[in-house]
């Protein structure tokens, strides 16, 4: 098993039911549906229009550009980040090597090569290439990144009018989300992952400064206690619209994320906390199943 294949086996774990969640697959199938990103961005304009009339009542433009976007920056940024934080690894997400399938959004790479550090044992296997420290490792993937994703995004901006600034702003909230997230899954180093995140999202706001694009909202975070424990709780930086697809309900907040800026703080607090107090319960039957 090559070394990309253990963290991807390891990001296939984080959640068992949705495997494909943070993971990537080797290599492109053969099957109908998969483009490589270098190649989409002709495609970009038929994906808004589908998610116009798919999924979305009101058939929002904006709810369009948020879906194309949301699930690009994911693609591109959301899942690489997963395996940074997991494992301080990093896959290239140039845009010849990243493929997604329209329908499902899973993501395939072009083959197992691998950017590590020089600590890591996979260092000298034939498919690493070995980044000189963290700091790099983060700068590179963050250049990379936004190279693979402008196009993509200003294909969005055309085809919705939708802005700039929340397509970019919501690609700071795949890294965070990712940071935040998969040490509470992993049951792995909170802090760790949150300082790496910030770096990543630092490291993404110099190279679109580069380009002449600045990222005004880099998201936020409040906490929440839970016994001994105080936890980090992800606001986002730009809402992804889920609400304008929802049905009427009881109470407006409902129909937010957990995440969304636009849900009242003690609301977020309570929803985070029952999710911490879930996951908590989750581990602990594992260990009991497992001590049996």
């Amino acid at each position: 098993m090559s070394a990309l294949a253990v963290t991807v086996e390891r990001l296939r774990g984080l959640l068992p039911q949705y495997p494909d969640s943070y993971a990537p697959r080797i290599g492109v199938p053969a099957e109908p549906g998969w483009s490589f990103l270098a190649d989409a961005q002709p495609q970009v304009p038929a994906w808004c229009a589908r998610a116009q009339e798919e999924g979305n009542p009101a058939r929002l433009a904006s709810v369009a550009a948020t879906t194309v976007g949301g699930s690009l920056v994911h693609a591109v940024l959301g899942r690489v980040t997963a395996a940074l934080v997991l494992d301080q690894r990093a896959w290239h997400v140039r845009a010849g090597h990243l493929a997604v399938h329209h329908a499902t959004g899973r993501v395939a790479l072009r083959d197992a090569s691998l950017l590590v550090l020089p600590g890591d044992p996979a260092a000298v296997l034939p498919h690493a290439e070995v980044v000189p420290d963290l700091p790099a490792l983060l700068h590179r993937v963050a250049a990379d990144a936004v190279a693979t994703l402008g196009p993509l995004l200003d294909a969005v901006r055309s085809a919705t009018r939708y802005g700039l600034v929340p397509l970019w702003n919501s690609a700071t909230d795949a890294i965070r989300g990712a940071a935040h997230y998969v040490p509470l899954y992993a049951g792995t180093d909170r802090e760790r992952a949150h300082e790496l995140g910030s770096a990543l999202v630092a490291a993404l706001g110099h190279a679109l400064a580069a380009r002449g694009v600045r990222l005004r909202d880099r998201g936020a975070h409040e906490l929440v206690q839970r016994g001994v424990e105080t936890y980090r709780v992800p606001v986002r930086a730009a809402c992804c619209l889920y609400y304008k697809t929802e049905p009427q309900v009881e109470r407006p907040s409902d129909a937010y994320c957990m995440s969304c800026p636009f849900l009242c703080s003690p609301d977020r607090r309570e929803r985070f906390a029952t999710f911490v107090d879930g996951l908590a319960a989750e581990r602990e039957a594992e260990l009991t199943a497992a001590a049996r």
